[in-house]
């Protein structure tokens, strides 16, 4: 992948989210394993629409750049001493309000672990 289409893909993505998610989605959170050093943990992240879960885990790994893990189906989150799904919400929240000219009201997502 040359490096005009991964921006075509993160723009294509980051367009994705900012249609489906509204502007105060929570976003939930599956933690599906956690290193032996606890300094690695691997999530997975959907939010809920039309009463049914949609899973949005391989677009926030385009937009924020985080590496996904296959086996787990999940996103590779280094950090300890906080929540980091949390941090990684909060990260998308800070990608998707960087075009504010664009949208009608800045996102204020929620976390919510399960």
């Amino acid at each position: 992948m040359n490096q005009l289409e991964k921006i075509d893909s993160v723009a294509h993505q980051r367009h994705e989210l900012q249609t489906k998610l509204y502007y105060d989605a929570t976003i939930y959170s599956i933690i599906k394993h956690v290193s032996i050093s606890g300094m690695l943990r691997h999530i997975s992240f959907f939010h809920i629409w039309a009463n049914e879960p949609h899973f949005i885990t391989y677009s926030i790994s385009k937009v924020c750049d985080y590496k996904m893990n296959k086996q787990h189906d999940a996103l590779l989150v280094r950090g300890c001493g906080m929540d980091m799904a949390w941090s990684v919400v909060n990260h998308l929240e800070y990608e998707l309000n960087k075009d504010q000219e664009y949208l009608d009201k800045p996102f204020k997502l929620k976390s919510r672990i399960i």
